[in-house]
């Protein structure tokens, strides 16, 4: 009696093996957090509202589309953001408003990381761009200055598991 194994049971188990194999390294690539790619993320939301406001985009919050005294980006928690246009231009001062969230202002749109395993490492001032200059604010001031974000991973720690996106008051977007 022959003790052993026939090539068509080598090949079976090799093939299986390798099936397996496969799935499991495409099932760990879609769990990695690709930090990179949610830095990029925000990176447009921020560039996107600035556009917006260098554009003088009109806004329909309710009343009809209406200029607006500009666009901003403002922290919600960990996971989320805001992206929200000041007050309708034609009814407010632009020149003297709180370039903050607040009741005069419109939320366009709550974004929220597309990988649920990253988040923002500390809450950050409001960041607001203002037409037809393109002034820049940071938590309602435009002196000279930048704010740093940083994203990462839930649990890691920085600076290995982080990402650094800079905002200056002169406009400039930027991932460290």
């Amino acid at each position: 009696m022959n003790k052993g194994f026939t090539l068509i049971e080598i090949l079976v188990v090799a093939s299986i093996t390798g099936i397996i194999s496969t799935l499991m390294l495409l099932n760990f690539q879609r769990t990695r957090v690709d930090l990179n790619e949610s830095g990029s993320v925000f990176i447009a939301d921020l560039r996107s509202a600035q556009s917006k406001a260098l554009a003088s985009t009109k806004y329909d919050s309710g009343s009809g589309l209406k200029i607006r005294c500009g666009y901003g980006v403002h922290y919600v928690n960990p996971t989320s953001y805001s992206i929200y246009a000041g007050p309708d231009a034609s009814s407010a001062d632009c020149s003297s408003f709180d370039r903050n969230l607040d009741d005069g202002d419109a939320t366009v749109a709550t974004k929220v990381f597309g990988n649920e395993k990253v988040e923002f490492k500390a809450v950050f001032n409001d960041i607001f761009w203002e037409p037809p200059h393109p002034y820049t604010y940071i938590n309602n001031a435009s002196a000279s200055a930048s704010i740093n974000i940083t994203i990462g991973k839930i649990g890691g720690t920085c600076p290995q598991d982080c990402k650094i996106i800079n905002v200056s008051t002169s406009g400039k977007i930027e991932q460290l």
